[in-house]
């Protein structure tokens, strides 16, 4: 009666002490598989409310890319452009709104607060991944370790000059650089090269600045000839008369003639000086004969030099640069011994300015990179999300088999109770039927004596 009014085979520990032992196992599965499966679908929910805000800013991203580009374009005028940044600003502050406000149960997911949080997506001990977002705000995005180094000096890289977060740089060769005249191996182009080569295990990336030489003194003018020459990257100027402050550009216009084959580009700076740019980062190797230089404004005397550029480090996280060989290896790429290189702020999205055509051009990489790390971020939620929709359907069919297996252990079987009792309640009858008639007999025989 006790079974079938209950429903359980086990109504107490004596009933089957070591049945009762795994039905109190299985229930603590099955109640702790439950409850992870729901903590595992609330974080798929937390999850989908932190991508779908994400997918938000990426829409914001390609309009303001859309705009950057409008405003790269030399056909607008200071005034168009401002009109374009009041656009450009109103996307920031929304940006910098979905990063402040995008919460689930009040907890908030884009701030940068949401770091290394436990998700309980199992019924046993210590069974939490770890999850972070990466804060979205608009003052935050686009942050990343970046060095501006100084100009390279005349060596190239040896094998283990260099380590970049502890990565080996490579030694540095002549086919590196196919652009520099001289001293190749010693370019920025050839050690940006090196550095690249190491980005799968550094995770640090570099590239090449422009190279500017900047004449040390003015254009005093004379006859560029035979005996008095200039030679930039082996290419000879020679055969023109240069007035003072090269008032009618001819020196200008020569240089620029050879653009193709120097690589290089003149032009004059506020000061009247000869600027020589060579936009790709190459050398510049500048050669002055006779009075060649007085004449340019290049060098005071004649003779050689060779100007090697500078370049760009960056990382999405900060990173160290060291010479365990002692070789003064980081001067060799222009940045300081045993240098640091933390986060800065100067290129976040909230400092996009579309007011200017630089300006633009700087809003350009500042969307592109930004985009990347929402893409990237984007694409850890659109993982964790589908891990936990497996775990949620996991543990649902753990707890289902859990359940199942304890109630064979546990539950009474209802069909063979109730043909026990109703046996037991036939003997019980006949057994009282018997003793009756048994009690009727033994009452006659009294009578009759």
């Amino acid at each position: 009666m006790q079974r079938i009014s209950s429903g359980k085979r086990i109504n107490a520990t004596r009933d089957d002490a070591a049945g009762s032992q795994v039905s109190e196992s299985l229930t603590t599965q099955v109640k702790g598989a439950s409850r992870a499966a729901r903590n595992a679908y609330d974080g798929a929910n937390l999850a989908r409310t932190a991508e779908a805000a994400l997918g938000t800013v990426s829409n914001i991203l390609h309009e303001m890319r859309s705009i950057a580009v409008q405003a790269a374009n030399d056909t607008l005028v200071d005034a168009d452009r401002a009109s374009l940044q009041l656009g450009i600003q109103a996307f920031i502050d929304e940006v910098e709104h979905i990063g402040t406000s995008t919460n689930f149960a009040n907890i908030a997911l884009l701030d940068g607060t949401f770091l290394n949080q436990g998700m309980h997506i199992g019924s046993g001990y210590k069974e939490a991944p770890l999850v972070s977002i990466e804060d979205t705000r608009a003052k935050y995005l686009g942050r990343f370790a970046v060095a501006q180094t100084d100009r390279m000096n005349e060596h190239g890289l040896e094998t283990g000059d260099l380590r970049i977060n502890d990565v080996r740089i490579r030694a540095t060769v002549e086919q590196d650089d196919r652009l520099s005249t001289t001293q190749r191996r010693a370019s920025s182009i050839a050690k940006v090269a090196a550095i690249n080569d190491a980005f799968t295990r550094s995770r640090v990336n570099a590239f090449v600045n422009r190279n500017d030489f900047v004449a040390t003194g003015d254009v005093v003018g004379g006859t560029l000839n035979n005996e008095n020459f200039l030679s930039i990257n082996d290419q000879v100027i020679s055969g023109y008369d240069i007035s003072a402050d090269d008032a009618d550009e001819t020196l200008m216009g020569a240089i620029n003639h050879l653009a193709d084959k120097t690589g290089v580009v003149a032009h004059f700076n506020a000061d009247r000086r000869l600027v020589l740019t060579a936009e790709d980062g190459r050398n510049i190797h500048i050669k002055t004969v006779g009075n060649a230089g007085q004449i340019t404004g290049v060098m005071a005397a004649s003779g050689s030099l060779v100007t090697r550029g500078t370049m760009t480090i960056l990382s999405d996280d900060l990173f160290k640069i060291t010479d365990p060989s002692n070789a003064q290896g980081e001067f060799k790429i222009g940045v300081n011994e045993d240098d640091i290189i933390g986060l800065n702020e100067l290129d976040v999205l909230a400092t996009a300015d579309v007011s200017t055509v630089q300006g633009a051009n700087r809003t350009l990489s500042i969307i592109d990179r930004v985009n990347e790390a929402v893409i990237h971020s984007r694409g850890k939620l659109g993982g964790l999300e589908n891990r936990l929709e497996f775990t949620v359907s996991r543990l649902n069919k753990m707890a289902q088999h859990a359940y199942s297996a304890r109630s064979k252990v546990r539950d009474a079987d209802i069909a063979k109770e109730s043909a026990v009792m109703v046996k037991n309640n036939i003997v019980q009858t006949t057994f009282t039927n018997v003793l009756a008639q048994a009690n009727q007999q033994s009452f006659r025989v009294l009578q009759l004596l």
